[in-house]
């Protein structure tokens, strides 16, 4: 059994970080083609310097390229630059898309001194094209200068930049191409800006949340149970996590530059929250605190599987940052799959643990546990189920889509197992709430009654019982044998009446430490 996640995490490597806004390559005479694709909101703004060293002429033209599809341009590399430069009007790149799913510029190419700074040739509207773009993208006139801005456009798409540059057959050149694209919110994509927003929302309810996690233990520090101070931690790290996730994206719309440290800082608190969050998950499933008051052996299986998780998923979010978007090498898959096997054990071995605690619970006869239990695996299921209805939809409305026209809610896709973790926190949250009744789901070292709070009177049989003490009272001390073998009779008959009879009797010891020091006691007295 495998975490539904998992899957969609071997589909979806490659939306886990944002586009930048400032794209910079070099060309030479062995490496003629560069390009940049990028979705982009109305009103963005594009700045393109080209930078040329030699000592001869070379030649320049160029293309802008709008497409429908969105997974025409998200797996593109640079080999595809030549095909698409020849060929605008073509896709190519993927079955399925036609020739009426892109506009395009295209320019003839232009005789320039390749000795500074380069102009790109360009006419209005797009006249030398067949199939422009024509209005979508407009060229603003002025002075160059640093904040001179060469084109906008005038459309929201998904758009592909190529530029080509030729030496003669015995030129050598240099050139540095800066690409810049801003749009009227700052450097992020139409697929990562309500990520931004989204992280900022996610952020303040995790304040919230931890506000008010604060306030319930320290109005009830005196009973507060050792799994509660888990959930605090959770509570923590995923505060903590999106605050960093804020400020990378904040930090990316704003320069539009990638900030390593900050990002694999990030990630690193990420897979903190998402190992701990893991174990939390396994030690209520086992029990902890509840029916058991030690985990004993079992706790440290429990940091090993933790400790493993937490290494592997560090690796894979190093690979991601290091690696190009959109790659889907040899490395990146080896440390996905590994990750992937991992949860599917935690899952297995959470919903074992769980049948196992309820059945002991269902045994003593604990009602109060034994709902306590019962919410907390319907959470587990139904986030499962959730979960997986959502994988179905995305892989059919965005994975296996041909032509993807629905790009803009892209951001869902990541965006969606923030809010279900966070629900299924609360969840937790509201079940393992500190409050006045704490001891009602504290371990105790005896056998748990039906309920915890029962009383004599509660006892169904209490009429009973005090009518047999005044009978057996009243009897005088000369009463017959006879009378006093009955009397057991009945009292053997009502036993078996109303205690139930159990194949495997329950034993009073719960953790396997306590099974040990119980044999060694033994043994010093034999």
């Amino acid at each position: 059994m495998i975490f539904p996640w998992t899957l969609l995490l071997l589909l979806s490597l490659t939306s886990a970080l944002p586009d930048p806004g400032k794209f910079s390559f070099t060309l030479n005479s062995t490496l003629e083609y560069g390009g940049v694709s990028k979705n982009v909101y109305n009103q963005t703004k594009l700045r393109i310097r080209v930078n040329c060293h030699s000592d001869r002429g070379v030649r320049v033209g160029w293309v802008i390229r709008e497409t429908q599809c969105w997974n025409e341009y998200a797996f593109m590399d640079r080999t595809a630059f030549p095909v698409y430069y020849a060929n605008p009007q073509d896709a190519l790149a993927f079955e399925g898309f036609n020739n009426a799913s892109a506009s395009y510029l295209r320019f003839p190419e232009s005789y320039q001194d390749c000795n500074g700074k380069i102009t790109l040739p360009y006419q209005e509207n797009g006249k030398n094209s067949s199939n422009p773009i024509g209005a979508n993208v407009k060229r603003v006139p002025g002075a160059l200068g640093p904040d001179y801005v060469d084109y906008i456009f005038n459309h929201t798409g998904d758009y592909l930049f190529i530029i080509h540059i030729q030496g003669g057959a015995s030129t050598s050149f240099l050139a540095t191409v800066d690409v810049e694209l801003e749009g009227p919110n700052g450097y992020l994509s139409v697929i990562d800006y309500p990520l931004l927003v989204f992280y900022g929302c996610m952020c303040a309810v995790y304040i919230i949340m931890g506000l008010l996690w604060l306030v319930l233990c320290s109005l009830h520090w005196r009973d507060l149970l050792r799994i509660q101070f888990w959930i605090g931690g959770v509570i923590f790290l995923g505060m903590l996590e999106k605050a960093m996730f804020l400020a990378e994206f904040s930090n990316i719309n704003a320069t539009g530059e990638f900030t390593p440290g900050l990002i694999f800082a990030a990630e690193i608190v990420s897979c903190a929250k998402r190992t701990l969050a893991r174990m939390l998950v396994i030690i209520v499933s086992l029990g902890f605190g509840i029916v058991k008051p030690r985990l004993g052996q079992t706790m440290h299986r429990v940091v090993f599987v933790g400790a493993l998780y937490f290494f592997v998923a560090a690796a894979e979010a190093y690979l991601r940052i290091v690696k190009p978007k959109n790659d889907l090498s040899g490395a990146l898959m080896t440390a996905a799959i590994p990750l992937s096997i991992i949860d599917s054990s935690i899952c297995w071995w959470v919903f074992s643990a769980l049948v196992a605690t309820t059945r002991t619970l269902r045994l003593r006869r604990n009602v109060v546990k034994l709902a306590l239990y019962r919410h907390f695996a319907n959470t587990l299921v139904l986030s499962v189920i959730a979960s997986v209805v959502f994988m179905m939809w995305n892989i059919k409305f965005h994975r296996l889509e041909e032509c993807l026209k629905d790009w803009r809610d892209l951001w869902i896709d990541e965006a969606f197992w923030h809010f279900l973790f966070s629900t299924m926190l609360c969840v937790i949250m509201f079940l393992w709430r500190p409050s006045q009744n704490n001891k009602r789901y504290a371990f105790t070292p005896l056998l748990d009654a039906e309920d915890d709070d029962m009383t004599d009177e509660d006892d169904p049989y209490y009429d009973d019982k005090v009518s047999k003490r005044l009978i057996n009272g009243s009897n005088s001390k000369d009463k017959t044998r006879r009378d006093e073998d009955e009397e057991a009779a009945d009292t053997l008959k009502w036993i078996e009446e109303n205690i139930p009879e159990s194949e495997n009797p329950l034993p009073v010891i719960d953790s396997e430490e306590e099974i040990e020091t119980t044999k060694f006691e033994i043994s010093k007295m034999q």
